[in-house]
Parts: C-alpha cells; sequence; structure tokens
C-alpha cells in the first residue's frame, strides 16, 4: 500500500481466478479482504451456478475401500498401455500447478513467442533470440512486412525477458 513501510508478508487475492496475489502487511490486509467480494461482477444465476458446481464438481474423488490399490494400479496400466510404455505415469501435478505463476504475464507471453518453456536460463534466450532475429532480419527476407513486424515482437520479447532477469538479479537473498 501506498505510504505502508511494514513488510508484505500476507497475500490477498488479485482476482476470482486465485492464481495470482497481492502482498500486504497484517493490517492492509485484513482491510483488503473486509472489502473484497469473490463474486463481484457476476449475476446471481453465475453465483448459484458456482456455488452447486464447486460444492460437487470440482472436488477430486478418492477411494477408500479394499479396491483403491487395484483401481490405481488399473489405471497406471491402462496409462502405460495407452502411451507404449513401462514407465509409471507422471504423477498428479494439481498441487504444483497451484503454486505456478500466472501463465497471463508478459513474461511467459515473451517465452512463447521466441519458442520456449520454463525453466530457461539468459543464455538460453540470448541464443534463442539471435537465432530468430538472424532467421526474421530484413536483410534476409528483403523488404517483406510480417518479417519486419514479427522482428519487431521478437525484439519486444527479447527485452522484456532481459529485464525480468535484471530484475530477479536485483532481488535480496533470502535465507533457506
Amino acid at each position: 500500500m501506498p505510504d505502508c513501510h511494514d513488510i508484505g508478508e500476507y497475500r490477498a487475492p488479485k482476482d476470482r481466478a486465485l492464481s495470482d496475489y497481492y502482498w500486504f502487511c497484517l493490517s492492509h490486509v485484513q482491510e483488503y479482504n473486509k472489502a473484497w467480494n469473490f463474486f463481484s461482477g457476476m449475476s446471481m444465476a453465475d453465483v448459484e451456478d458456482y456455488i452447486n458446481t464447486a460444492s460437487v464438481w470440482d472436488r477430486p474423488t478418492r477411494r477408500y475401500d479394499s479396491m483403491a490399490a487395484a483401481t490405481e494400479a488399473l489405471k497406471q496400466k491402462a496409462w502405460q498401455t495407452y502411451h507404449f510404455t513401462e514407465e509409471a505415469p507422471p504423477k498428479d501435478r494439481t498441487q504444483d500447478k497451484l503454486h505456478q505463476p500466472s501463465r497471463q504475464t508478459p513474461e511467459f507471453e515473451a517465452l512463447a513467442l521466441l519458442g520456449l518453456e520454463p525453466p530457461v536460463t539468459l543464455k538460453d534466450v540470448k541464443a534463442r533470440y539471435k537465432a530468430l532475429a538472424k532467421k526474421y532480419h530484413p536483410d534476409h527476407h528483403g523488404p517483406n512486412p510480417d518479417a519486419e513486424e514479427l522482428l519487431k515482437r521478437i525484439n519486444m520479447a527479447y527485452t522484456i525477458l532481459k529485464m525480468a532477469y535484471q530484475k530477479f538479479e536485483q532481488l535480496p537473498e533470502t535465507a533457506g
């Protein structure tokens, strides 16, 4: 909050998706949470639909009877057969996804434009940028407006990622 000098160690949701958060001090997070309305901007029908869906269909179901282990083994074998492999299927990563940053950021869009996926290093970004800049440079394509526009977008993506790495390097190290 402006003019607040306390450490922001409490999170508060930015939007209904609950994928991104603000960080406030205790008094400001309490104030923010009292004023925040999860259902703001939704019609009554949408609110009722959300409540009905969330109370029944959004929750995972697990078996706790004697057949639970057999069911899991069957699911694993089916996955292996479908994917033509003897390897175990990947673990459910829904919990990991809850703690990942939102993919609607300029950084993720820049990575997608460059054809990269995290985790990447600045060295990876530079190498990909150089390859794409060389490929779409007007000297190689002549006066092609599409190639020029794409090169501008590639330059912007590289600038965004470079600035993000600079910000990251300036973060204070935390213990742990």
